[in-house]
């Protein structure tokens, strides 16, 4: 009889030890989760980014950053620009055609410039920071008379700038309406569309690194 008490002992202590490294097990893989919840939410605080227009994936862009255009061998039609791209077009989806599009802020910063530029129509250009460096995006083929902001104001990322010119009118310098975008590696405003060479087109970042795809 004692040989019973004394292996339902070892039994209950054998259980015992199970479920207290069950236990253990079960609180460490919480910890981590809950780690990597936090990590998370830090990295979400690290985007700097966001895509200017709705629906940006769906959204083709025919002139990419650092393509060589020439009339002969644009696919626009007609073209009457020559040179590297410095940074990219969005166009506009079927329906939009004759709707108003908003344009939204990829990053935040100060608006610097607002005005009419030739091969733009509307544009603005806004300061902001990329690894802790000064850039300046430029937003070009705005109505001018849809954007509020002044010069001098802080634009957060995300915040609504204005609306795309209508299609081939003033308010694009007579372009498609589509949304061209650029960003400069220095706090110097430079709203050249083309350049000359490849060396001159290391001054510019490609946008698609941080814009073309969309954020839930």
């Amino acid at each position: 009889m004692k040989k019973i008490y004394f292996l339902l002992i070892i039994i209950l202590i054998i259980l015992g030890v199970f479920f207290l490294f069950q236990n253990n097990k079960e609180e460490e893989i919480f910890e981590d989760l809950n780690q990597d919840e936090s990590n998370l939410l830090n990295n979400i605080d690290l985007i700097t980014f966001k895509p200017p227009l709705d629906e940006i994936s769906e959204r083709e862009i025919k002139k990419t950053f650092g393509i060589y255009i020439t009339p002969q061998n644009s696919s626009i039609q007609p073209e009457r620009f020559t040179g590297y791209h410095t940074g990219i077009d969005f166009e506009i989806l079927p329906e939009e055609l004759d709707k108003d599009v908003l344009v939204y802020a990829i990053c935040s910063g100060e608006l610097k410039l607002k005005q009419f530029g030739s091969g733009y129509g509307g544009m603005i250009v806004q300061t902001c920071e990329l690894d802790e460096k000064p850039i300046t995006v430029v937003y070009g083929h705005l109505r001018l008379s849809s954007i509020i902001n002044n010069i001098g104001d802080n634009i957060n990322i995300g915040d609504s700038i204005g609306l795309l010119g209508n299609d081939k009118s003033s308010e694009t310098d007579y372009e498609r309406k589509h949304l061209h975008i650029s960003i400069y590696n220095d706090s110097k405003i430079n709203t050249r569309g083309y350049v000359g060479s490849q060396t001159e087109l290391l001054n510019w970042i490609d946008p698609c690194l941080y814009i073309c795809y969309d954020i839930n």
